[in-house]
């Protein structure tokens, strides 16, 4: 379900090309072929999806997919309405069928239609705004009402600026819908590829990010900041959220309105973030976790679990701020008195 504005899709295949690309087995025969390919929870009748393991059985028994690629162990778990694909390691089949549907998944303009313009004729520029030199606009992009696009600017096929944005100079976006009233600050990458690799005997193959970004109005961006679009869904930056430089936000992670994230911090992938959080610089959170709305991490801090809304957390890992310092403060008086005993016996 990938949005045509910025992939094109050379489908549909036939569960037979579908077998022959991952060397999975249909668990019977079927005439209808797979025109894209989605996430078990927005899967049609004509996609193709996966599931890797059994903590997503649940998502996996409540699928509308027309086709799942699957291991053995969960066959039985594949809806009646769906085509089990049996295989090995179905994330790597998956992989493969996606990058075959979309071959030119990375790329920011049509491969049929390759740039020759420095903005392309159909491209919609709205009154009063400025475009400094260098801009490259691609296909069928759209920028609002007295917007400034600064110089060295990229933007990709598809991308849509509402009004009253600014981009600084060199900014990159791509795969994309920027709301009113934006700002993006010098060098920073939108819309580029997410972080998606599935390993095996023979290497990291690469994921297929098909998915997009999307800033609502009134966020900030910093300068040299990157958010990465989404893999199968969108990377979601909510209403008025402001984020310093330097900052790097992953794929899939959903941050909700008026966030505060300071400099340096760094987001893996497929996180949610609560409204009015606030993200300390140099906070690293892992991947599939939850900040709840209103939730104060302090800077440094590393988050490798979910966090309650409302709360202040501290640390590596993060933990409720007042327990962090209460350890800290124990262990250093912990120190400090070995310290005395060893000069202490020292004397002696």
């Amino acid at each position: 379900m990938a949005d045509p504005r910025f992939f094109d899709n050379v489908g549909p295949f036939s569960h037979p090309r579908i077998a022959e690309l991952t060397g999975g087995k249909p668990a019977r025969a079927c005439e209808r072929s797979i025109a894209d390919v989605a996430a078990l929870d927005s899967a049609g009748p004509d996609h193709l999806s996966y599931c890797e393991g059994v903590k997503f059985r649940s998502a996996l028994e409540r699928t509308k997919a027309g086709a799942v690629l699957v291991s053995p162990a969960l066959e039985s778990s594949v809806p009646a309405t769906a085509i089990a694909i049996i295989c090995d390691q179905p994330s790597l089949a998956f992989a493969k069928v996606a990058t075959a549907m979309y071959p030119d998944a990375c790329l920011i303009w049509p491969r049929k239609k390759p740039p020759v313009h420095r903005i392309a004729p159909s491209a919609r520029v709205g009154e009063g705004t400025v475009i400094a030199p260098d801009v490259f606009i691609g296909e069928d992009v759209e920028i609002g009402d007295d917007s400034v696009i600064g110089p060295g600017v990229v933007l990709g096929r598809g991308v849509k600026i509402g009004r009253k944005a600014l981009l600084g100079p060199h900014v990159t976006i791509s795969h994309a819908l920027i709301g009113d009233r934006c700002i993006v600050q010098s060098g920073s990458r939108i819309g580029q590829d997410g972080f998606g690799y599935v390993s095996s005997a023979s290497g990291h193959f690469k994921i297929p990010q098909l998915g997009r970004v999307i800033l609502q109005d009134d966020v900030e961006v910093g300068a040299n900041a990157t958010i990465d679009r989404g893999a199968l869904s969108d990377t979601v930056v909510g209403e008025g959220t402001k984020i310093d430089n330097l900052v790097h936000i992953g794929h899939n992670n959903r941050i909700g309105r008026r966030v505060i994230i300071l400099a340096q911090s760094g987001f893996s992938g497929s996180c949610e973030f609560g409204d009015f959080a606030v993200i300390g610089g140099q906070v690293g959170v892992a991947d599939h976790l939850k900040i709840g709305a209103g939730t104060y991490v302090a800077s440094k801090s590393g988050v490798t679990r979910s966090l309650e809304a409302g709360k202040v957390y501290g640390g590596y890992p993060a933990r409720p701020i007042e327990q962090w310092r209460r350890e800290v403060g124990t262990l250093a008086r912990l120190t400090k008195s070995r310290s005395k005993n060893e000069r202490d016996n020292g004397k002696e």
